[in-house]
């Protein structure tokens, strides 16, 4: 039976490891024999790929693509290429992103993609996204809520070869260190909503990191569950992004899957957002 080649970009994370889990599941169930290859920014091999590029560090992208590129010219196309590398300025409302923050971010957690995605033609490309127009995270998501709009866009543009999974937050050491980051930057903000976030969490007598998770579960159960009245709110886990990267694997039409625990829903179109996000 001959390989399929899935490629993914940042194996070692928690969305690369579903991924990577998605894959071996979808080998499993399916006749399709993906040679799974994956990267990562160490020297440590990323657990549960069959080849692993190493070194492949995208502060230096046009580098890192080089490398990708010449690593691979021994395999078969890329048939399935994910990218899951996301970092950008946060800390301060969406509304007051500078054009440079945006740039910057996206040189390292989009652009990329759309070179691999030119230079390898793969018959899927997937991203992943966020629910950065909800104002939980309005409120500090900066430059990353511009950055997950564009792959959204760019997934629209073609839905029929791109894919985005718009996951709900799940614990991950990213998570907890975007925590962190928030803490201190708040607690020299001048912007009111983090000062009042900071209040809040100093009144309930938990550390950060742990306020922080409880304080988005509410807000994303506050959401949606309207939408799902048969089905309990819970948090995202890293199994629901590689479910739902298995339904992309077995056909779904949408360019979008979004996923907040078990409510999972597909979109074809831009929710509603403020008009400065839509915008730029």
């Amino acid at each position: 039976m001959p390989e399929s080649i899935a490629l993914i970009v940042g194996g070692s994370g928690a969305a690369g490891q579903s991924a990577i889990q998605a894959f071996h599941e979808d080998r499993n169930d399916s006749d399709r024999n993906w040679r799974i290859i994956a990267t990562t920014s160490g020297e440590d091999s990323v657990q549960g790929a069959d080849k692993t590029l190493k070194h492949i560090g995208l502060e230096d992208a046009d580098d890192a693509i080089l490398k990708i590129i010449e690593a691979l010219k021994t395999e078969d196309p890329v048939d399935v290429l994910v990218y899951t590398p996301a970092r950008g300025n946060l800390g301060y409302p969406v509304s007051q992103t500078p054009e440079e923050d945006i740039e910057e971010g996206l040189k390292f957690c989009y652009d990329p993609m759309l070179e691999l995605e030119k230079k390898l033609c793969p018959r899927l490309t997937i991203g992943y996204s966020a629910f950065y127009y909800l104002p939980h995270l309005l409120m500090f998501y900066g430059s990353l809520a511009f950055i997950k709009k564009k792959m959204e866009d760019w997934a629209l543009e073609k839905p029929d070869s791109r894919k985005v999974i718009r996951a709900g937050t799940f614990f991950s050491q990213s998570v907890r260190g975007i925590s962190l980051i928030l803490q201190r930057l708040a607690k020299s903000s001048p912007h009111a909503e983090l000062q009042k976030l900071l209040e809040e969490q100093k009144a309930s007598g938990k550390k950060f990191p742990d306020f922080f998770l409880e304080y988005i579960a509410a807000k994303e159960k506050q959401s949606y569950e309207s939408d799902f009245p048969n089905l309990a709110y819970r948090m995202t886990e890293p199994k629901d992004l590689k479910e739902a990267l298995l339904k992309i694997l077995k056909g779904e039409p949408a360019p979008i899957v979004s996923l907040i625990g078990a409510w999972v829903w597909t979109e074809d179109k831009l929710p509603a957002m403020p008009e400065y996000l839509r915008k730029r």
